[in-house]
């Protein structure tokens, strides 16, 4: 079995300064402490090798270690909440370089009334832990922080795919997406004015 430190090496990891040091310095240091989370995820692969491990999962299992399982009701929220938190991870992206995403489904006239209105929260049950879930009108803003801009593309659509499903018909006519930081929308207000013109109805 590959040790910890072999693997680590092979990942170009240097384990000494996080051996030396402090857990201040480690909350502080956003290199260190991405350094930690390498090292942790490669015990987590060595504990549950048939996991696919992320950092995410990481802090979903040390979530509900510490407060239990976070109910979906927590992560579904109204839009000034959602216009806070992304408040919150464009200062973490602009201090620590890390990138979130967010996704609008704009949906079609309602088949029933009072159906996407139930739809929010299972489709809130196939996100991660740290998503969050905006319903307002016809549309779902969905929050993703510390995504990679690789793989949107595939996500929104999966996501378009899942509230198909979820309403029995096809109900998505357009899905949005946009990383922050891009070159494009690089300022707290340029991302919060993209999010209100999506959420903006056409008709």
């Amino acid at each position: 079995m590959t040790t910890v430190t072999e693997a680590a090496k092979r990942l170009g990891i240097d384990l000494h300064p996080l051996e030396q040091a402090e857990l201040a310095t480690l909350k502080d240091d956003s290199v260190l402490a991405q350094q930690f989370v390498r090292r942790l995820l490669l015990q987590a692969k060595e504990i549950a090798p048939n996991a696919s491990w992320s950092a995410e999962d990481l802090l979903d299992v040390v979530q509900a270690a510490v407060h239990g399982r976070i109910p979906d009701l927590d992560r579904v929220v109204e839009g000034r909440y959602l216009r806070k938190r992304v408040r919150e991870l464009c200062a973490y992206a602009e201090r620590y370089g890390e990138p979130f995403a967010m996704v609008v489904l704009k949906l079609a006239r309602e088949p029933s009334e009072g159906l996407y209105g139930s739809m929010a929260h299972p489709l809130v049950a196939k996100l991660r832990r740290t998503d969050m879930v905006t319903a307002y009108k016809r549309r779902f803003a969905i929050l993703l922080p510390r995504m990679e801009a690789a793989a949107l593309p595939s996500l929104s659509e999966r996501l378009a795919a899942v509230a198909n499903d979820l309403a029995g018909t096809k109900v998505v006519e357009v899905t949005t997406s946009t990383m922050f930081p891009m070159p494009e929308l690089d300022e707290t207000q340029l991302i919060l004015d993209w999010l209100e013109d999506q959420l903006r109805l056409d008709v």
